[in-house]
């Protein structure tokens, strides 16, 4: 039998919460849920989510800092966040959570299929088999089995979704890449979504990685080509 997912849901509304649990359950993976910010880090201490839900809307902690906070913690930067929010959505709001490294964002209500699909997605990349080889392009290097992305000898720190996206730019270099392939190949995205959540990307990319991100051109009204 294999192993259960484990995956935090982080929301002050218990009904909401408790119907997520019973999804998740449904679905095979062994959830809990954290009414507060505070008391999802008290967990921490002890335990190892692969994928949390997050309530980018709790009281006390914005979840965008919630966020920043679980990517500097070596123990978490890993995690898969799936950002959800049931107040009125402005784009200021999306971008600050790709920006402090959310892997997706959903508003409420969500449907409970494309959130299992998206979750199923995020996991089913997250855990594709290690790749043994190192990818080099003049001063980068990439280690995709541990994720490691060095410039000129120096660490890159890089969300897993920023990470994944660089890694399919490598793969495809000197290539045109349309938006939805892209969303298609990354985040496992068939159906109609926002494109900014590749542009967005794409600008981080671009901003992390200095002088190289300038190989990222932007091909009007298309996608993206990674020159090498």
């Amino acid at each position: 039998m294999p192993e259960k997912t484990a995956i935090a849901v982080v929301d002050d509304d218990p009904d909401w919460g408790k119907h997520t649990l019973a999804l998740l359950r449904a679905q095979g993976h062994n959830a809990a849920l954290f009414l507060s910010a505070g008391k999802f880090f008290d967990a921490l201490i002890k335990n190892r989510f692969a994928l949390s839900i997050l309530d980018m809307n709790l009281p006390g902690m914005p979840g965008s800092e919630i966020i920043r906070v679980l990517r500097v913690n070596p123990e978490t930067r890993r995690m898969l966040i799936i950002g959800v929010s049931g107040e009125a959505v402005h784009r200021p709001e999306v971008i600050a959570a790709f920006e402090a490294g959310a892997d997706e964002y959903l508003t409420k209500p969500v449907d409970v299929n494309f959130l299992a699909a998206r979750i199923a997605a995020l996991l089913r990349r997250s855990a594709a088999p290690p790749e043994p080889e190192s990818l080099k392009v003049g001063p980068l290097v990439v280690v995709p089995d541990s994720q490691e992305v060095k410039l000129n000898g120096r660490a890159v720190d890089l969300t897993n979704m920023e990470f994944q996206l660089l890694l399919h730019f490598l793969r495809n270099a000197n290539r045109v890449l349309t938006r939805p392939l892209l969303l298609d190949a990354v985040w496992g995205v068939k159906a109609p979504m926002e494109t900014k959540t590749v542009d967005k990307h794409v600008e981080t990319l671009r901003r992390k990685l200095g002088d190289f991100g300038r190989r990222f051109e932007t091909v009007i009204k298309v996608g993206y080509l990674l020159n090498v």
